[in-house]
Protein backbone atom coordinates (compact mmCIF):
# COMPACT_ATOMS: atom_id res chain seq x y z
CA UNK A 1 0.00 0.00 0.00
CA UNK A 2 1.00 3.60 -0.47
CA UNK A 3 1.47 6.15 2.26
CA UNK A 4 -0.07 9.38 1.03
CA UNK A 5 1.11 12.67 2.46
CA UNK A 6 -0.59 13.15 5.85
CA UNK A 7 -3.64 15.39 5.79
CA UNK A 8 -6.00 16.72 8.43
CA UNK A 9 -8.92 14.46 9.21
CA UNK A 10 -11.66 17.07 8.96
CA UNK A 11 -14.97 17.37 7.18
CA UNK A 12 -13.53 19.88 4.75
CA UNK A 13 -13.75 18.06 1.44
CA UNK A 14 -14.18 20.89 -1.02
CA UNK A 15 -12.08 22.53 -3.66
CA UNK A 16 -10.43 25.00 -1.27
CA UNK A 17 -8.59 22.30 0.68
CA UNK A 18 -7.43 20.62 -2.54
CA UNK A 19 -6.07 23.86 -3.98
CA UNK A 20 -4.15 24.35 -0.74
CA UNK A 21 -2.43 20.97 -1.14
CA UNK A 22 0.76 21.57 -3.15
CA UNK A 23 1.16 17.89 -4.05
CA UNK A 24 -2.35 17.74 -5.48
CA UNK A 25 -1.86 21.01 -7.37
CA UNK A 26 1.38 19.81 -8.97
CA UNK A 27 -0.24 16.58 -10.17
CA UNK A 28 -3.33 18.44 -11.31
CA UNK A 29 -1.36 21.02 -13.30
CA UNK A 30 0.78 18.29 -14.87
CA UNK A 31 -2.35 16.52 -16.07
CA UNK A 32 -3.62 19.80 -17.51
CA UNK A 33 -0.35 20.51 -19.32
CA UNK A 34 0.08 17.04 -20.80
CA UNK A 35 -3.62 16.75 -21.66
CA UNK A 36 -3.53 20.04 -23.57
CA UNK A 37 -0.62 18.79 -25.60
CA UNK A 38 -2.35 15.50 -26.28
CA UNK A 39 -5.29 17.24 -27.95
CA UNK A 40 -3.12 19.90 -29.58
CA UNK A 41 -1.12 17.15 -31.31
CA UNK A 42 -4.28 15.22 -32.18
CA UNK A 43 -5.76 18.18 -34.06
CA UNK A 44 -2.49 19.28 -35.67
CA UNK A 45 -1.56 15.78 -36.83
CA UNK A 46 -5.08 15.01 -38.11
CA UNK A 47 -5.28 18.22 -40.15
CA UNK A 48 -1.74 17.80 -41.50
CA UNK A 49 -2.24 14.15 -42.48
CA UNK A 50 -5.59 14.85 -44.16
CA UNK A 51 -4.08 17.76 -46.11
CA UNK A 52 -1.16 15.59 -47.27
CA UNK A 53 -3.03 12.33 -48.00
CA UNK A 54 -6.66 13.48 -48.52
CA UNK A 55 -7.63 10.17 -46.90
CA UNK A 56 -10.11 9.93 -44.02
CA UNK A 57 -8.94 6.37 -43.44
CA UNK A 58 -5.32 7.49 -43.04
CA UNK A 59 -6.42 10.02 -40.42
CA UNK A 60 -8.27 7.25 -38.59
CA UNK A 61 -5.23 4.97 -38.87
CA UNK A 62 -2.99 7.57 -37.23
CA UNK A 63 -5.57 8.12 -34.49
CA UNK A 64 -5.70 4.35 -33.97
CA UNK A 65 -1.92 4.22 -33.56
CA UNK A 66 -2.21 6.87 -30.85
CA UNK A 67 -4.93 4.99 -28.98
CA UNK A 68 -3.67 1.40 -29.39
CA UNK A 69 -1.36 1.41 -26.31
CA UNK A 70 -4.40 1.89 -24.07
CA UNK A 71 -4.97 -1.85 -24.56
CA UNK A 72 -1.91 -2.35 -22.33
CA UNK A 73 -3.69 -0.67 -19.42
CA UNK A 74 -4.04 -3.81 -17.29
CA UNK A 75 -0.29 -4.48 -17.50
CA UNK A 76 0.52 -0.84 -16.71
CA UNK A 77 -1.81 -0.91 -13.70
CA UNK A 78 -0.16 -4.08 -12.39
CA UNK A 79 3.32 -2.60 -12.86
CA UNK A 80 2.22 0.51 -10.97
CA UNK A 81 1.51 -1.75 -7.96
CA UNK A 82 5.12 -3.04 -8.07
CA UNK A 83 7.15 0.10 -8.79
CA UNK A 84 7.21 3.73 -7.69
CA UNK A 85 4.37 5.54 -9.45
CA UNK A 86 6.12 8.90 -9.27
CA UNK A 87 9.16 7.47 -11.06
CA UNK A 88 6.95 5.97 -13.79
CA UNK A 89 5.30 9.35 -14.34
CA UNK A 90 8.60 11.26 -14.42
CA UNK A 91 10.11 8.82 -16.92
CA UNK A 92 7.12 9.15 -19.23
CA UNK A 93 7.22 12.96 -19.19
CA UNK A 94 10.96 13.02 -19.94
CA UNK A 95 10.53 10.64 -22.87
CA UNK A 96 7.59 12.58 -24.30
CA UNK A 97 9.44 15.90 -24.12
CA UNK A 98 12.32 14.34 -26.06
CA UNK A 99 10.08 12.66 -28.65
CA UNK A 100 8.14 15.87 -29.28
CA UNK A 101 11.36 17.87 -29.71
CA UNK A 102 12.69 15.35 -32.26
CA UNK A 103 9.39 15.40 -34.18
CA UNK A 104 9.50 19.20 -34.18
CA UNK A 105 12.99 19.21 -35.72
CA UNK A 106 11.88 16.73 -38.41
CA UNK A 107 8.84 18.87 -39.25
CA UNK A 108 10.86 22.10 -39.27
CA UNK A 109 13.45 20.67 -41.68
CA UNK A 110 10.79 19.21 -43.97
CA UNK A 111 12.08 15.67 -43.42
CA UNK A 112 9.03 14.37 -41.56
CA UNK A 113 7.22 11.37 -43.07
CA UNK A 114 3.83 9.81 -42.31
CA UNK A 115 5.45 6.70 -40.80
CA UNK A 116 7.43 8.92 -38.42
CA UNK A 117 4.25 10.68 -37.37
CA UNK A 118 2.69 7.25 -36.77
CA UNK A 119 5.57 6.25 -34.48
CA UNK A 120 5.31 9.55 -32.61
CA UNK A 121 1.55 9.03 -32.21
CA UNK A 122 2.10 5.51 -30.86
CA UNK A 123 4.65 6.75 -28.29
CA UNK A 124 2.25 9.52 -27.24
CA UNK A 125 -0.44 6.90 -26.74
CA UNK A 126 1.96 4.74 -24.74
CA UNK A 127 2.62 7.64 -22.39
CA UNK A 128 -1.07 8.32 -21.81
CA UNK A 129 -1.75 4.61 -21.28
CA UNK A 130 0.54 4.84 -18.24
CA UNK A 131 -0.38 8.39 -17.21
CA UNK A 132 -4.08 7.65 -16.71
CA UNK A 133 -3.89 4.87 -14.08
CA UNK A 134 -0.69 6.14 -12.44
CA UNK A 135 -1.36 9.87 -12.04
CA UNK A 136 -5.03 9.46 -11.16
CA UNK A 137 -4.29 6.82 -8.53
CA UNK A 138 -1.73 9.14 -6.91
CA UNK A 139 -4.26 11.99 -7.06
CA UNK A 140 -6.91 9.90 -5.35
CA UNK A 141 -4.57 8.70 -2.62
CA UNK A 142 -3.30 12.21 -1.89
CA UNK A 143 -6.86 13.56 -1.79
CA UNK A 144 -8.12 10.83 0.54
CA UNK A 145 -11.54 9.19 0.66
CA UNK A 146 -13.34 12.29 1.95
CA UNK A 147 -12.17 14.45 -0.96
CA UNK A 148 -12.10 11.82 -3.71
CA UNK A 149 -15.28 12.97 -5.47
CA UNK A 150 -14.20 16.62 -5.59
CA UNK A 151 -10.60 15.71 -6.50
CA UNK A 152 -11.36 13.50 -9.49
CA UNK A 153 -14.20 15.75 -10.65
CA UNK A 154 -11.83 18.72 -10.57
CA UNK A 155 -9.20 16.73 -12.46
CA UNK A 156 -11.84 15.67 -14.97
CA UNK A 157 -12.89 19.31 -15.38
CA UNK A 158 -9.35 20.38 -16.19
CA UNK A 159 -8.90 17.37 -18.46
CA UNK A 160 -12.01 18.41 -20.35
CA UNK A 161 -10.68 21.96 -20.53
CA UNK A 162 -7.61 20.59 -22.30
CA UNK A 163 -9.90 19.13 -24.96
CA UNK A 164 -11.24 22.65 -25.41
CA UNK A 165 -7.92 24.54 -25.35
CA UNK A 166 -5.65 22.02 -27.09
CA UNK A 167 -7.48 21.83 -30.44
CA UNK A 168 -7.84 25.62 -30.65
CA UNK A 169 -4.11 26.14 -30.13
CA UNK A 170 -3.38 23.26 -32.49
CA UNK A 171 -5.52 24.77 -35.22
CA UNK A 172 -3.87 28.17 -34.82
CA UNK A 173 -0.36 26.69 -34.86
CA UNK A 174 -0.89 24.42 -37.87
CA UNK A 175 -2.36 27.32 -39.90
CA UNK A 176 0.05 30.09 -38.85
CA UNK A 177 3.31 28.33 -37.91
CA UNK A 178 3.18 24.77 -39.13
CA UNK A 179 3.32 21.27 -37.67
CA UNK A 180 6.69 21.94 -36.03
CA UNK A 181 5.13 24.68 -33.87
CA UNK A 182 2.74 22.16 -32.32
CA UNK A 183 5.52 19.67 -31.60
CA UNK A 184 7.86 22.26 -30.05
CA UNK A 185 5.12 23.59 -27.79
CA UNK A 186 4.36 20.02 -26.68
CA UNK A 187 8.02 19.44 -25.83
CA UNK A 188 7.99 22.50 -23.60
CA UNK A 189 4.80 21.55 -21.80
CA UNK A 190 5.94 17.98 -21.13
CA UNK A 191 9.18 19.38 -19.70
CA UNK A 192 7.13 21.68 -17.45
CA UNK A 193 5.18 18.66 -16.22
CA UNK A 194 8.44 16.90 -15.42
CA UNK A 195 9.55 19.84 -13.24
CA UNK A 196 6.20 19.91 -11.44
CA UNK A 197 6.22 16.19 -10.62
CA UNK A 198 9.84 16.44 -9.45
CA UNK A 199 8.55 18.48 -6.51
CA UNK A 200 5.76 16.06 -5.49
CA UNK A 201 6.28 14.36 -2.12
CA UNK A 202 5.01 10.83 -2.61
CA UNK A 203 6.51 7.57 -1.31
CA UNK A 204 5.68 3.89 -1.30
CA UNK A 205 6.32 1.94 1.85
CA UNK A 206 7.25 -1.35 0.17
CA UNK A 207 6.48 -1.97 -3.52
CA UNK A 208 5.25 -5.52 -3.92
CA UNK A 209 7.32 -7.96 -5.97
CA UNK A 210 6.04 -11.14 -4.37
CA UNK A 211 3.87 -12.26 -7.30
CA UNK A 212 4.37 -12.28 -11.02
CA UNK A 213 3.02 -9.66 -13.39
CA UNK A 214 0.43 -11.94 -15.00
CA UNK A 215 -0.67 -13.28 -11.63
CA UNK A 216 -1.12 -9.69 -10.47
CA UNK A 217 -3.28 -8.90 -13.53
CA UNK A 218 -5.29 -12.10 -13.01
CA UNK A 219 -6.04 -11.15 -9.40
CA UNK A 220 -7.36 -7.78 -10.50
CA UNK A 221 -9.60 -9.38 -13.14
CA UNK A 222 -10.81 -12.00 -10.63
CA UNK A 223 -11.91 -9.29 -8.21
CA UNK A 224 -13.74 -7.41 -10.96
CA UNK A 225 -15.77 -10.51 -11.81
CA UNK A 226 -17.13 -10.59 -8.27
CA UNK A 227 -18.59 -7.07 -8.49
CA UNK A 228 -21.52 -6.60 -10.86
CA UNK A 229 -21.35 -2.83 -10.74
CA UNK A 230 -17.69 -2.86 -11.75
CA UNK A 231 -18.42 -5.23 -14.63
CA UNK A 232 -21.20 -2.96 -15.88
CA UNK A 233 -19.09 0.19 -15.54
CA UNK A 234 -16.23 -1.36 -17.50
CA UNK A 235 -18.49 -2.66 -20.27
CA UNK A 236 -20.14 0.75 -20.71
CA UNK A 237 -16.62 2.20 -20.86
CA UNK A 238 -15.75 -0.25 -23.64
CA UNK A 239 -18.83 0.64 -25.69
CA UNK A 240 -18.48 4.42 -25.30
CA UNK A 241 -14.83 4.25 -26.34
CA UNK A 242 -15.54 1.77 -29.13
CA UNK A 243 -18.47 3.65 -30.67
CA UNK A 244 -18.41 7.16 -29.20
CA UNK A 245 -15.00 8.80 -28.89
CA UNK A 246 -13.80 7.70 -32.37
CA UNK A 247 -15.97 10.56 -33.66
CA UNK A 248 -13.03 12.89 -32.91
CA UNK A 249 -11.02 11.35 -35.76
CA UNK A 250 -13.70 12.44 -38.23
CA UNK A 251 -14.17 16.01 -36.98
CA UNK A 252 -11.30 17.43 -39.11
CA UNK A 253 -12.62 15.51 -42.14
CA UNK A 254 -16.20 16.74 -41.70
CA UNK A 255 -14.97 20.23 -40.87
CA UNK A 256 -13.09 20.49 -44.16
CA UNK A 257 -15.21 18.43 -46.56
CA UNK A 258 -18.75 19.02 -45.25
CA UNK A 259 -18.56 22.41 -43.52
CA UNK A 260 -15.79 23.89 -45.69
CA UNK A 261 -13.67 25.12 -42.78
CA UNK A 262 -9.98 26.05 -42.53
CA UNK A 263 -7.78 24.67 -39.69
CA UNK A 264 -8.56 27.43 -37.17
CA UNK A 265 -12.38 27.02 -37.21
CA UNK A 266 -11.88 23.23 -37.32
CA UNK A 267 -9.93 23.66 -34.08
CA UNK A 268 -12.85 25.55 -32.55
CA UNK A 269 -15.27 22.87 -33.76
CA UNK A 270 -13.17 20.12 -32.22
CA UNK A 271 -12.90 22.11 -28.98
CA UNK A 272 -16.68 22.47 -28.59
CA UNK A 273 -17.13 19.05 -27.02
CA UNK A 274 -14.31 19.82 -24.57
CA UNK A 275 -15.92 23.16 -23.74
CA UNK A 276 -19.19 21.45 -22.83
CA UNK A 277 -17.36 18.76 -20.87
CA UNK A 278 -15.39 21.38 -18.95
CA UNK A 279 -18.55 23.28 -18.02
CA UNK A 280 -20.32 20.11 -16.94
CA UNK A 281 -17.37 18.85 -14.91
CA UNK A 282 -17.14 22.15 -13.01
CA UNK A 283 -20.81 21.84 -12.09
CA UNK A 284 -20.30 18.25 -10.98
CA UNK A 285 -17.34 19.25 -8.83
CA UNK A 286 -19.59 21.30 -6.56
CA UNK A 287 -22.98 19.56 -6.97
CA UNK A 288 -22.44 15.80 -7.43
CA UNK A 289 -23.37 13.57 -4.48
CA UNK A 290 -22.27 9.97 -3.96
CA UNK A 291 -25.81 8.62 -4.20
CA UNK A 292 -26.08 10.00 -7.73
CA UNK A 293 -22.66 8.98 -9.09
CA UNK A 294 -23.84 5.90 -11.01
CA UNK A 295 -26.84 7.67 -12.55
CA UNK A 296 -24.68 10.61 -13.63
CA UNK A 297 -22.30 8.12 -15.25
CA UNK A 298 -25.01 6.35 -17.24
CA UNK A 299 -26.94 9.49 -18.10
CA UNK A 300 -23.77 11.12 -19.39
CA UNK A 301 -23.02 8.13 -21.63
CA UNK A 302 -26.51 8.21 -23.18
CA UNK A 303 -26.42 11.98 -23.79
CA UNK A 304 -22.95 11.78 -25.36
CA UNK A 305 -23.86 8.95 -27.74
CA UNK A 306 -27.13 10.65 -28.76
CA UNK A 307 -25.40 13.94 -29.57
CA UNK A 308 -22.72 12.29 -31.70
CA UNK A 309 -25.48 10.78 -33.84
CA UNK A 310 -27.15 14.18 -34.24
CA UNK A 311 -23.78 15.81 -35.03
CA UNK A 312 -23.28 13.33 -37.86
CA UNK A 313 -26.51 14.59 -39.45
CA UNK A 314 -25.66 18.31 -39.21
CA UNK A 315 -24.40 20.36 -42.15
CA UNK A 316 -24.26 23.78 -40.43
CA UNK A 317 -21.32 25.04 -38.37
CA UNK A 318 -23.40 26.68 -35.62
CA UNK A 319 -25.64 23.65 -35.16
CA UNK A 320 -22.64 21.35 -35.14
CA UNK A 321 -20.97 23.47 -32.44
CA UNK A 322 -24.11 23.38 -30.28
CA UNK A 323 -24.47 19.61 -30.63
CA UNK A 324 -20.86 19.00 -29.67
CA UNK A 325 -21.20 21.34 -26.69
CA UNK A 326 -24.15 19.24 -25.49
CA UNK A 327 -22.21 16.04 -26.17
CA UNK A 328 -19.49 17.45 -23.91
CA UNK A 329 -21.97 17.89 -21.07
CA UNK A 330 -22.66 14.17 -21.36
CA UNK A 331 -18.96 13.36 -21.45
CA UNK A 332 -18.41 15.30 -18.22
CA UNK A 333 -20.76 13.02 -16.29
CA UNK A 334 -19.43 9.87 -17.90
CA UNK A 335 -15.72 10.70 -17.51
CA UNK A 336 -15.79 12.16 -14.00
CA UNK A 337 -17.90 9.42 -12.44
CA UNK A 338 -16.00 6.68 -14.27
CA UNK A 339 -12.87 7.14 -12.17
CA UNK A 340 -14.78 8.03 -9.00
CA UNK A 341 -16.85 4.83 -9.16
CA UNK A 342 -13.81 2.66 -9.84
CA UNK A 343 -11.71 4.30 -7.11
CA UNK A 344 -14.51 4.15 -4.55
CA UNK A 345 -15.42 0.53 -5.26
CA UNK A 346 -12.00 -1.15 -5.57
CA UNK A 347 -9.98 -1.99 -2.41
CA UNK A 348 -6.76 0.07 -2.04
CA UNK A 349 -4.46 -2.94 -2.46
CA UNK A 350 -5.65 -3.63 -6.03
CA UNK A 351 -6.81 -0.14 -6.99
CA UNK A 352 -4.07 0.48 -9.56
CA UNK A 353 -4.78 -2.87 -11.19
CA UNK A 354 -8.48 -2.08 -11.53
CA UNK A 355 -7.65 1.40 -12.86
CA UNK A 356 -5.32 -0.35 -15.29
CA UNK A 357 -8.17 -2.57 -16.48
CA UNK A 358 -10.24 0.60 -16.91
CA UNK A 359 -7.46 1.97 -19.11
CA UNK A 360 -7.52 -1.27 -21.11
CA UNK A 361 -11.28 -0.85 -21.61
CA UNK A 362 -10.65 2.69 -22.84
CA UNK A 363 -8.23 0.99 -25.22
CA UNK A 364 -11.19 -0.27 -27.23
CA UNK A 365 -10.97 3.11 -28.93
CA UNK A 366 -8.45 2.12 -31.64
CA UNK A 367 -10.76 -0.62 -32.88
CA UNK A 368 -13.59 1.91 -33.08
CA UNK A 369 -11.37 4.39 -34.92
CA UNK A 370 -10.49 1.78 -37.55
CA UNK A 371 -14.16 0.83 -37.74
CA UNK A 372 -15.29 4.40 -38.41
CA UNK A 373 -12.32 4.97 -40.73
CA UNK A 374 -13.21 2.03 -42.95
CA UNK A 375 -16.87 3.05 -43.05
CA UNK A 376 -15.87 6.62 -43.90
CA UNK A 377 -13.89 5.22 -46.81
CA UNK A 378 -16.89 3.22 -48.02
CA UNK A 379 -19.88 5.44 -47.11
CA UNK A 380 -18.45 8.89 -46.28
CA UNK A 381 -17.58 10.44 -42.90
CA UNK A 382 -21.08 11.60 -41.98
CA UNK A 383 -22.75 8.25 -42.67
CA UNK A 384 -19.96 6.46 -40.84
CA UNK A 385 -20.57 8.55 -37.71
CA UNK A 386 -24.31 7.94 -37.88
CA UNK A 387 -23.83 4.18 -38.02
CA UNK A 388 -21.23 3.95 -35.28
CA UNK A 389 -23.19 6.32 -33.03
CA UNK A 390 -26.36 4.24 -33.27
CA UNK A 391 -24.37 1.08 -32.57
CA UNK A 392 -22.96 2.64 -29.42
CA UNK A 393 -26.28 4.02 -28.19
CA UNK A 394 -27.89 0.57 -28.55
CA UNK A 395 -25.07 -1.06 -26.56
CA UNK A 396 -25.22 1.48 -23.71
CA UNK A 397 -29.00 1.10 -23.40
CA UNK A 398 -28.58 -2.69 -23.37
CA UNK A 399 -26.11 -2.39 -20.47
CA UNK A 400 -28.59 -0.27 -18.53
CA UNK A 401 -31.19 -3.04 -18.93
CA UNK A 402 -28.84 -5.91 -18.01
CA UNK A 403 -27.18 -4.10 -15.08
CA UNK A 404 -29.93 -1.98 -13.44
CA UNK A 405 -27.62 -1.32 -10.48
CA UNK A 406 -25.76 1.07 -12.78
CA UNK A 407 -28.58 3.55 -12.43
CA UNK A 408 -30.92 2.30 -9.68
CA UNK A 409 -28.51 1.78 -6.82
CA UNK A 410 -26.05 3.95 -4.96
CA UNK A 411 -22.51 3.07 -3.90
CA UNK A 412 -22.21 0.46 -1.15
CA UNK A 413 -22.35 1.79 2.37
CA UNK A 414 -18.99 2.91 3.69
CA UNK A 415 -17.61 4.00 0.30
Amino acid sequence: MTNPVPQKDTAETGIRSLIGDSNFVRLWLTGSASGSMRWLETLAVSVYVFEVTESAFMVALLMSARMAPMLLGAAVGALAERFNRRTILLSGLAIMSTVSAVMGVLALTGAIQIWQIAIGSFLTGLFFASEFPVRRTILGEIAGQKRIGAALSLDSASNNATRMIGPIIGGILIETVGLHGAYFMAAGFYATGFLLISGVRYTRASPSRAIGLFTSIAEGLSYIRTNRQLVGILLVTVFVNLFGFPFTSMVPVIGKDVLGLSPIPVGFLMSAEGMGAFTGALLLTVTARARHFARIYMGGAVIFMSMTVMFSLSSQFGVSMALLLTAGLGVSGFAAMQSVLIFSTAPPEIRSRVMGVLTMCIGAGPIGVLHVGLMAKWFGAQNALTIIGLEGLACVVACALVWPELWKRTLPAGH
